[in-house]
């Protein structure tokens, strides 16, 4: 008598992701990233979302000069089959500036998607991702809106509180006793002038 087994997919662990790197099964230079235990091609950047990124690194290397390391867009654990690369973690400050381990949630003050051809991935499987890890402040930049959408409360099910935020309006780094609450960004300094 046999028994009948349905197919299943093989969800990979970080382990096994990082070896398939380390021994080039996964190609140098491919832009991927473990998501639910699955390799993730991520999107290529084009000039607006890369203009952002360069933005969001000169600014915030100001406002949080030796109070946060700003990682952008390297490895984020989150737990054995999630290792996100977001567009931009504002990091707890550590002297090892995160040298001996990737940063965890626990880590991240803010998370920060760049949003243009990514918007409904980044506002779906992104942010389920990110509620459910803990990550307390996320924002998505929403490129041809030319808006910051602000995520607070994270829950199982999801972020509690979401507010959209455009050009003139300021909003705060960090959450409350973060160490960078008392730090605010126009939005116009993320997305520029048009």
């Amino acid at each position: 008598m046999s028994t009948l087994l349905s197919p299943t997919r093989l969800k990979l662990t970080i382990a096994q992701y990082r070896a398939m790197g380390e021994h080039g099964i996964i190609p140098p230079g491919q832009r991927v990233e473990l998501i639910d235990g699955e390799i993730i091609r991520m999107a290529p950047i084009g000039p607006p979302h890369a203009g952002i990124l360069n933005r969001l690194l000169h600014v915030l290397g100001r406002l949080c000069r030796d109070r946060a390391v700003i990682s952008p867009q390297h490895p984020l654990e989150i737990d054995d089959y999630n290792e996100p690369q977001p567009d931009l973690c504002v990091l707890r400050w550590r002297d090892s500036f995160y040298t001996d381990r990737h940063p965890r949630p626990a880590d991240v003050l803010l998370l920060i998607e760049i949003s243009d051809t990514t918007l409904r991935y980044d506002r779906s499987t992104k942010l389920a991702l990110y509620a459910r890890a803990g990550v307390q402040r996320y924002w998505i930049v929403d490129v041809a809106d030319r808006t910051v959408v602000v995520f607070t409360e994270p829950a199982a099910e999801g972020y509690r509180r979401e507010v959209r935020t455009r050009p003139g309006e300021r909003i705060a780094l960090g959450a409350p006793g973060s160490g960078l609450d008392d730090v605010t960004i126009d939005v116009t300094e993320v997305v520029g002038t048009p």
